[in-house]
Formats: C-alpha cells, sequence, structure tokens
C-alpha cells in the first residue's frame, strides 16, 4: 500500500499541473496581502470588515483574512480538480486498464488515490496559509491584537496574543482542510462515474456551488444543516468573537458522513465497474 502511494503521489506531484496551481497558491495569497497593505494606506476610514479589518493590525492575522477569502472558491476548484482527476484522469489517458493489470485490488488503488487527492488538498490549504502568513509578517510584522466587539447596546474587547493567533490559525487551517473531506469522497466517487476528468472536476465542483447558493436561502430551514458547505466559514468565530462554536464540531461530524456514504458509493462501483481504456 505505501508503494502504491508513493508511486502516485510521484506522479501528481511531476505534473506541469501540480506545479501551476503551486504556484498560484503562493502568488495570489500574497497579492491579496499586498492588497490589503494597500487599501490600509489608502482609506484609513474604510478597512473593510470583519479578518480583513483585523489583518491590518497584525501580520498574524492576514493568514487568516486570506484562508477566508480563498476557501470560498479557489480552494474549492483546486481541491475538486483532485479528486475529480483521481480515477477519471487516468481513465481519460488510458492508463487504468495498464493500473489494474499489475496484482493490485481495484479497492486498494481507489483508496490510494484518494490518499493522494487528500494530501495534495490538505498541502494546497497549508501553502495559501503559509504564504499568507510570510508576507503578512513582512508587511504587518507580528503583534497581538486588540479586538473590539459590540453585542447589542454594550462594548467590550478581548486580546488575541501572539501565541494565540497562532494556535487558532493551525486549528483554522486544519479545519478548513478537514472541511474539503466531503468534496473529496464526492469527487472520487464522481471519477469513478465516467472517463472524463473534465466531467468529474465539473460536477464535484458544481455540487458545491449549488450547495453554497442553497445554504443562503434561509427558507430551507434545518435542511441546510446537512449541506457540506454549511459550516465552511465556523471558524472564523475564533478570531473575530474569541469563542470556538459548537458549529466546527457539528462540520466534522457532517464531513464524515460524506465521506463514509460517498467513499464507500465509491468503492463498491469501482469493484464492478467495467474498464475499458
Amino acid at each position: 500500500m505505501i508503494a502504491l502511494i508513493r508511486t502516485e503521489f510521484t506522479k501528481a506531484a511531476r505534473r506541469t499541473r501540480t506545479l501551476v496551481v503551486t504556484l498560484l497558491l503562493v502568488g495570489l495569497p500574497t497579492l491579496i496581502v499586498v492588497a490589503i497593505n494597500n487599501r490600509g494606506n489608502r482609506a484609513r476610514g474604510d478597512e473593510g470588515e470583519g479578518l480583513f479589518r483585523l489583518a491590518q493590525q497584525s501580520g498574524l492575522l492576514v493568514p487568516a483574512a486570506v484562508l477566508s477569502a480563498m476557501s470560498g472558491f479557489l480552494l474549492v476548484v483546486i481541491a475538486g480538480t483532485f479528486a475529480g482527476d483521481s480515477i477519471a484522469g487516468d481513465s481519460a489517458w488510458g492508463n487504468l486498464r495498464y493500473l489494474l493489470m499489475r496484482p493490485v485490488p481495484r479497492g486498494r488503488l481507489l483508496a490510494a488515490k484518494a490518499f493522494v487527492a487528500g494530501a495534495l488538498i490538505w498541502a494546497a490549504t497549508f501553502l495559501v496559509v503559509l504564504a499568507g502568513l510570510v508576507a503578512g509578517v513582512v508587511l504587518f510584522g507580528a503583534h497581538a491584537v486588540t479586538v473590539p466587539r459590540v453585542n447589542g447596546s454594550a462594548f467590550s474587547f478581548f486580546v488575541l496574543s501572539e501565541h494565540l493567533m497562532l494556535l487558532r490559525l493551525a486549528l483554522a487551517t486544519v479545519y478548513v482542510a478537514f472541511g474539503f473531506t466531503a468534496l473529496l469522497a464526492m469527487g472520487t466517487f464522481f471519477s469513478t462515474l465516467t472517463d472524463s476528468a473534465a466531467s468529474a472536476i465539473g460536477s464535484t465542483v458544481g455540487v458545491y456551488i449549488v450547495s453554497e447558493i442553497l445554504d443562503g436561502i434561509s427558507q430551507l430551514g434545518q435542511i441546510r444543516y446537512f449541506f457540506p458547505t454549511h459550516y465552511l466559514t465556523s471558524w472564523q468565530g475564533m478570531f473575530t468573537d474569541n469563542a470556538y462554536s459548537h458549529d466546527m464540531l457539528a462540520g466534522i461530524l457532517v464531513q464524515v458522513g460524506y465521506l463514509v456514504v460517498f467513499g464507500a458509493a465509491a468503492l463498491a462501483w469501482f469493484r464492478r465497474k467495467d474498464i475499458r481504456s
């Protein structure tokens, strides 16, 4: 199993696509940090809201702002690409049949490809945060932050120390990376259904976009709680409200549920799939 994972990871790492994604994940956070700095220099009275307002006070909060911006779409597309291409990519190139000619069970091959796709998704998330952290500290320094909080007519504030910000940033990064577990499971499942990587990737990203749209319709009530994207921003309260939301635990449970359902469906389908390419 380890050798199979090593082989699949080496194949994925050597692709031109992976290099392009890496450059994008380093360049775009840096551009966002520069934009935050320029906005603050030009308009001190209009410094944005939430994490982007706080990011100008300390470079240790910049990665959180960058993560909130990129996890809503770009990281979804990148994660969907890695997941949707896992099986369908080899089918499209005609390599899947030759892979299965080796004495490797289909379930083990599927698990190895899903593991590699998941590892790349986690690496992409951590790379975004690391790039934002380096650029943020360079431009804004590393300082403790005093955050005002208004609750009705009451006004208070709390202090985020350097150590606490780093700890919560690490927790937020892990939470966001794990928040793509449902996407990974669905993408792997869609990848077993088709021989077209573009179709699998488009279906995966499309499901997440539809989930975001439906999640914004409050009339759907408690149904929204089961959408894979409903709890993706629950981590932001650690920085803006100084609170660990119970929604983070609910978000983890939802992701595990999608992993079990779609992971089992992908395994069942792939085991009996007629491989023609």
